[in-house]
């Protein structure tokens, strides 16, 4: 798993979101979670956390740490959704737990500039 800091947590009302990709393509991990937090931040969301595993993006869910943290920081509430690059990067951990889909998650689109918010 490789996490990178991002803070102690919210210091005001703002949504807490985690980031978090599979880097299965080469692409600098930096640069993926650096689209990611510039997509997060323009919908004025607070990133608690950005995690990334590297491997494909089949891997089992075992195999990926990152995403059983992420997933684990949405079943005890401490973020409110994640941003991803696209559902193929969460698509080994669906269904997702109760606690989970509480959560919401915001696919943002880096190639196409757009993005999508899909609540559980």
């Amino acid at each position: 798993m490789f996490a990178i800091p991002i803070g102690t947590g919210r210091s005001d009302s703002r949504v807490s979101v985690a980031l978090y990709a599979c880097i299965s393509d080469g692409s600098t991990p930096d640069a993926v979670l650096a689209a990611l937090r510039e997509y997060a931040t323009a919908q004025q969301w607070t990133v608690t956390a950005a995690l990334y595993d590297v491997g494909p993006l089949d891997s089992p869910k075992d195999q990926r740490p990152g995403l059983t943290r992420t997933l684990r920081l949405m079943e005890d509430g401490r973020v409110g959704g994640v941003v991803t690059l696209s559902a193929a990067h969460l698509a080994v951990a669906l269904p997702l737990r109760s606690r989970a889909a509480a959560a919401f998650i915001a696919y943002a689109q880096a190639a196409e500039n757009s993005a999508e918010v899909v609540s559980s």
